[in-house]
């Protein structure tokens, strides 16, 4: 697919040490945008020197929030994007992957997930083991996904923000639209994560965990 057609979102918040690298893979890739979430490292100055485009958060509004305010830059602006990527920052998920999902979809999967061979808390794993028997997906929460453009417009009205946007994949099943998912190698991160402490990560992971657990994939 051609660079042009391909929009590439990414959360960002103090990733100083990654993000320059990132841009660059990124950009030969597709069109990346990336969400600057109140920064307060050297992010941003770094940023500047990438020529890659940013929006900057007047507030930090979180991971969720920040995605879907980069859904909402592309599908306003860029008028040729036909697929949207998402990727996280921090490197440990790999841009080359990108580049193995955009071969593996095929023209009828509207939603392609990288499913991570290794998570990182065992949690994740759980809530795979409930994807997996109820919708045969492997990762749900996995930062790296490829998603048809009409998918974004659909479902963006109603995406929730509190949820690492499985809302969007359930919602899809439950349009009929076709979701996939492909297994990728990730980079173990050396520092903290930026989406919270464990008690809060595995707290959220929990909410999703009962969310999609009580999730009826019929239409009403």
């Amino acid at each position: 697919m051609q660079k042009s057609k391909i929009g590439i979102v990414v959360p960002c918040y103090n990733e100083e040490k990654t993000i320059t690298k990132i841009c660059k893979k990124l950009n030969k890739i597709g069109r990346p945008v990336i969400i600057n979430d109140c920064s307060n490292d050297k992010t941003l100055k770094n940023l500047k020197k990438t020529g890659v485009k940013f929006l900057n958060n007047k507030e930090n509004l979180g991971y969720e929030k920040s995605i879907i305010k980069g859904f909402k830059f592309i599908v306003k602006n860029w008028k040729k994007i036909k697929i949207i990527v998402t990727i996280d920052a921090d490197g440990e998920l790999k841009p080359n992957s990108i580049k193995k999902l955009i071969k593996a979809k095929k023209t009828h999967t509207h939603i392609l997930i990288g499913s991570r061979i290794k998570k990182n808390r065992i949690s994740e794993d759980l809530l795979g083991f409930l994807f997996k028997k109820r919708f045969g997906i492997n990762d749900p929460i996995s930062g790296l996904k490829i998603y048809n453009i009409e998918i974004i417009k659909k479902i963006l009205p109603s995406i929730s923000a509190d949820l690492f946007l499985v809302d969007v994949v359930l919602k899809a099943i439950r349009f009929n639209f076709k979701v996939k998912d492909t297994p990728i190698y990730v980079e173990k991160r050396r520092d903290n994560s930026r989406v919270g402490n464990i008690l809060y990560s595995n707290l959220k992971i929990l909410k999703i965990f009962l969310y999609s657990l009580l999730f009826s994939v019929k239409k009403d």
